[in-house]
């Protein structure tokens, strides 16, 4: 059979393909999850890597629903690695595709840089609530989402870049709303840039989260202390998913790089803090739509208030 891949619809999946730190994680999860004779349900089956790990742990068979073209390539992939037979590619939304019985284990990775924020958890609790058996594992178990008080040095470099009146031309405008609006999910926000202790935002139970809850807005209020001297410019936030009881993937500053990265949330300007001294920050993260969220930020420390302008649209 000949494999013709349309990039156009894989290139979407390379950077999660070619993250082995979150692939290895999966494949370890799944492999202690599954057993022989076992059925799975794979939401959000993308490429199917991660049905094809179930039937390379012994799953009986693997509904592998996806509601995007990838799933054509999916078959593809599926049928050149000689898994037709036990994994069946389905297109379609969740909440209208029908499969013919109720499933042992239900894997899914609809995991954002900070865990919720690809709003696509209610997708998955819908599929639990309708296909799950009683007694049942979820892929992951549970999703905690953390945050700490951060220096970023690129986007502090870039701020005073615009800053700087290059070519002659005063751009303080575009240093303003950088410094005002959210970065992208980056990998060099690292320990050593941290100012004070991680803190937990929420921790999500995917077997006993309701859809209400998952549809809601997520809302936390931290307050952080200084553990040295130095400066801060940014909120940074990941998450840390237990996939089973003894397999771990995370994207903290602490962990190996992914293609997620941290989340970073910019907060005005750079503010200098001494040991001790205390930031309060309140987050709410609102879902707006499969795949999308808005968050919202505001931050204080000593005489210094920011809030973010408006919803910052996650897409």
């Amino acid at each position: 059979m000949a494999l013709n891949l349309d990039y156009s619809t894989l290139s979407g999946q390379e950077s999660m393909l070619r993250d082995t730190v979150r692939c290895r994680a999966f494949r370890r999860a799944i492999a202690e999850a599954v057993t022989p004779g076992c059925t799975v349900l794979d939401v959000g089956a993308g490429s199917g890597l991660l049905s094809m790990f179930a039937a390379q742990a012994g799953a009986k068979v693997v509904y592998a629903i996806e509601i995007t073209d990838i799933a054509k390539v999916a078959k593809a992939i599926v049928a050149k690695n000689g898994f037709s037979n036990r994994i069946q590619i389905l297109q379609g939304d969740i909440a209208e595709v029908e499969i013919p019985e109720k499933v042992d284990i239900i894997v899914s990775e609809w995991l954002g840089s900070y865990g919720v924020d690809e709003n696509l958890l209610p997708v998955v609790i819908q599929a639990r609530d309708r296909w799950l058996k009683p007694g049942g594992k979820m892929i992951p178990t549970s999703v905690a989402a953390w945050m700490a008080p951060a220096f970023d040095e690129k986007l502090q470099q870039e701020i005073d870049f615009w800053r700087s009146d290059p070519y002659d031309i005063d751009l303080d405008l575009i240093s303003k709303a950088r410094a005002r609006h959210m970065d992208c999910f980056c990998n060099h926000v690292k320990q050593k840039h941290l100012l004070s202790a991680p803190q937990l935002m929420w921790d999500i139970d995917c077997l006993n989260c309701s859809l209400e809850e998952a549809n809601n807005p997520f809302h936390t209020q931290l307050d952080f202390v200084a553990n040295q001297d130095g400066e801060i410019n940014t909120l940074a936030a990941w998450f840390h998913a237990h996939l089973t009881k003894d397999v771990v993937l995370a994207n903290g500053p602490g962990n190996p790089d992914t293609h997620w990265g941290r989340q970073v949330f910019p907060m005005g300007k750079a503010v200098s803090m001494k040991c001790g001294e205390r930031l309060g920050v309140d987050f709410t993260h609102e879902p707006c739509g499969k795949g999308h969220s808005r968050a919202n930020w505001t931050i204080e420390t000593g005489a210094y208030r920011f809030q973010s302008e408006g919803d910052t649209v996650l897409v």
